[in-house]
């Protein structure tokens, strides 16, 4: 199985957020040990100054980390075919998730993980949520 990680899955582990942040760390421990993960190359902009901004941690902790997930994730490809697909595709009205859908149907994965399934009832990627996910993957 192949899965592309939202960037709100992501915030919610790194950032430790609330009830959010136990299913994001089996999230990511699934894609260490039996799940094929991957992050879309825009998410690590977003995902740096996030982690950088709010958690007050240090510019050595927070490049490590994104080396880190580069090292154990597929970065799926943000290249000028998906943004103008993703700029084009009238079915999203906000354009990061566009982007998102774009980079998860380019790289034939399986779900998206996301905890915003609103702005994705258009996806040609189906959705999970984390609870979802988790599910799915403890009844296997």
């Amino acid at each position: 199985m192949k899965v592309l990680i939202d960037t709100n899955v992501l915030l919610d582990y790194f950032l430790t957020r609330g009830a959010y942040c136990e299913n994001a760390s089996k999230i990511l421990s699934y894609c260490l040990f039996s799940v094929e993960g991957c992050i879309a190359a825009h998410s690590f902009v977003d995902l740096f100054y996030q982690i950088y901004e709010r958690s007050k941690l240090s510019l050595d902790y927070c490049r490590n980390t994104i080396i880190k997930l580069c090292q154990t994730f597929e970065v799926c490809s943000v290249d000028k075919q998906r943004i103008l697909e993703a700029a084009r595709n009238l079915e999203f009205t906000d354009f990061e998730d566009s982007l998102q859908n774009e980079c998860a149907s380019y790289s034939d994965v399986d779900y998206i993980i996301t905890r915003n399934s609103a702005d994705f009832k258009n996806a040609t990627v189906p959705l999970l949520t984390p609870q979802e996910f988790v599910r799915l993957m403890e009844g296997q």
